[in-house]
């Protein structure tokens, strides 16, 4: 398409653009979505209540209310405008106070175009750039809501292109992005048995545990009122009558809400991971940039530079890694956000997935003939499983501790603590079993409680231990840890700018240290734990050779000699 052929909504380069004026209908369907309903439900509740007059205000209100934010809505999108040069994105914005933004494009390291399911209808995106800095929760980003579908698409490629963009208009934005797809390398595609994986984490439990607890804690702030009110009109046995009743059918009812609870979490979990990572598809295009495409109602597209792609890492938490699943983060520039949890869940480039698949990914980003995820990883010293034996043998005993005072507090209770107990529970819980439970059983049950978390503690210590390991490929260091969560990370050499040694007094007796390379992908720092401190030495050396060796001594107390010095 030539430049006199460009239609109406495509602007040259340079020039300043607004905001979609389609994103303030946007807004008002949102706004309409929530506001009607609740005038709607709050003229039933006056006409019920026999306030029939006051009950002719609240759709009107409604509608000036949706009237007013639109009419604002409008002020501000006037307000808001960008433009792209050769070297900078530019940004301003702000009705009183006057905002400008200036990033040079050299800085940008990321683009995230998302659709939100209410704003799909309206054919617009939000576009977020990256550009790598960690100062605030706002500050690493410029955010453009919202732009049409082809501006998202134009400006993913004006700002990851470091070659002079081709306009793309907004007939031929599908035909753009359908040839970059084509001249792309595909490294993953949604299979819809990764699905299966998606309950193996410890919220598929919690979640239900989640919703019971919340129930009984609004029953409880009405000291057992909405119990007691739904059971005088539904027939429903009171609290003592059910408790009886669990209680005397405790074997069956036990594993029957476990088996709920279970239910509840899978089918929430499978719900999330389908709206998330439905359509999920990973490329590599013909500049090295990698783009992910994921989501069912949001619709989400992130891309990242390739050269700011500096590593992987191989995510397995417990639960996901005992049924031989993993997943693939991305260790890059650019990926920050606002706190820790954020930048792992942007960092994501598949869904729980297959080990072998996820490691198979992995290789396809680093683009190595060796797989740096296959090294075989240098042990940590015993030294290392000494210190995690130690901290497991002080968490036993504070167990036993606790387990002692609650037994002999067990053996003080009198029949009149009981019924009080019971009386309490009654009042705020429907289904008032604990205390029951509690009375019920010995007082050296506690005892096995201790015991069984002093198991549960040196087993993880033992298996902590195990996680520990460090290796050096020809392109990429890798370092190994965690029990809860493992976490097998691998980071270009060339990307670490620093290290840092550190030792407390405990480490310092045990020969132990934390070696850690500094690097402003990702975390920012990643750590061989408790490894030998000469080996830990070495191995750093050997990974950045004469960035750690001008702070080293040799044996005798003389610095080697530095070979930037001779001659």
């Amino acid at each position: 398409m030539t430049t006199a052929q460009r239609p109406p909504t495509d602007h040259p380069l340079g020039d300043w653009q607004g905001l979609s004026p389609l994103s303030v209908w946007a807004d008002t369907a949102v706004g309409a979505l929530f506001i009607v309903p609740a005038a709607i439900v709050g003229t039933v509740v006056l006409i019920v209540l026999d306030l029939p007059w006051w009950a002719l205000a609240p759709l009107p209100g409604a509608l000036a209310l949706i009237g007013g934010l639109t009419a604002l809505d409008m002020t501000v999108l006037k307000a808001v405008s960008y433009r792209v040069t050769d070297e900078r994105m530019e940004m301003r914005s702000g009705v009183l106070a006057k905002t400008y933004r200036s990033v040079p494009r050299e800085r940008v390291r990321s683009v995230d175009v998302a659709a939100p399911v209410y704003a799909r209808p309206f054919g617009l995106c939000i576009v977020t750039v990256g550009t790598g800095e960690q100062v605030g929760s706002e500050s690493d980003q410029v955010k453009l809501q919202f732009v049409t579908a082809a501006q998202g698409e134009r400006l993913r490629r004006e700002l990851l292109y470091r070659d002079p963009p081709t306009a793309v208009g907004a007939e031929g934005a599908d035909g753009a992005e359908g040839a970059a797809d084509a001249d792309g390398l595909e490294l993953a595609r949604l299979d819809r048995r990764w699905f299966a994986y998606a309950p193996a984490t410890t919220a598929t439990l919690g979640i239900g545990i989640g919703a019971v607890a919340a129930l009984i804690g609004a029953n409880a702030q009405s000291e057992g009122w909405i119990h007691r009110w739904i059971s005088e009109r539904t027939g429903l046995p009171g609290s003592a009558e059910i408790g009886a009743f669990v209680m005397a059918r405790l074997l069956f009812v036990v594993p029957a809400a476990l088996f709920g609870l279970l239910l509840s979490g899978t089918v929430v979990l499978v719900a999330v991971a389908v709206e998330t990572w439905w359509d999920y598809r990973l490329t590599r295009e013909s500049n090295g940039t990698v783009v992910m495409r994921r989501g069912l109602l949001n619709s989400q597209s992130l891309t990242i530079e390739g050269r700011r792609l500096n590593g992987v890492t191989l995510h397995e938490p417990l639960v996901l890694r005992a049924v031989g699943g993993a997943d693939v983060r991305a260790v890059a520039t650019g990926l920050g956000a606002a706190d820790a949890e954020k930048t792992q869940a942007k960092s994501r480039l598949c869904p729980p997935m297959p080990r072998a698949r996820a490691r198979e990914l992995a290789a396809d980003l680093m683009r190595t003939p060796e797989s740096p995820l296959d090294l075989p990883l240098t042990a940590h010293p015993r030294a290392a499983l000494r210190r995690r034996l130690v901290r497991a043998g002080w968490a036993s005993l504070a167990g036993f501790a606790v387990a002692a005072g609650l037994a002999w507090l067990h053996t003080l209770a009198a029949a009149a603590w009981w019924d009080a107990a019971h009386e309490i529970e009654e009042r705020l819980n429907p289904l008032p079993v604990a205390t029951h439970l509690v009375e019920a059983a010995p007082p050296w049950g506690w005892w096995l409680l201790g015991a069984a978390f002093a198991a549960v503690a040196f087993w993880y210590a033992v298996g902590s231990h195990r996680a520990l390991g460090h290796g050096l490929h020809p392109r990429y260091l890798v370092v190994r840890q965690g029990m809860a969560v493992r976490d097998t990370v691998t980071l270009e050499r060339s990307a670490v700018i620093g290290w840092r040694i550190t030792r407390t007094p405990f480490q310092r007796r045990a020969g132990l240290a934390h070696v850690s390379a500094t690097t402003a992908s990702g975390k920012g720092m990643y750590t061989a734990a408790d490894v030998g401190l000469g080996q830990g030495l070495a191995w750093a050396g050997l990974a950045v050779p004469d960035l750690l060796s001008q702070f080293l001594e040799r044996d005798g107390g003389e610095r080697p000699e530095d070979p930037r010095a001779r001659g």
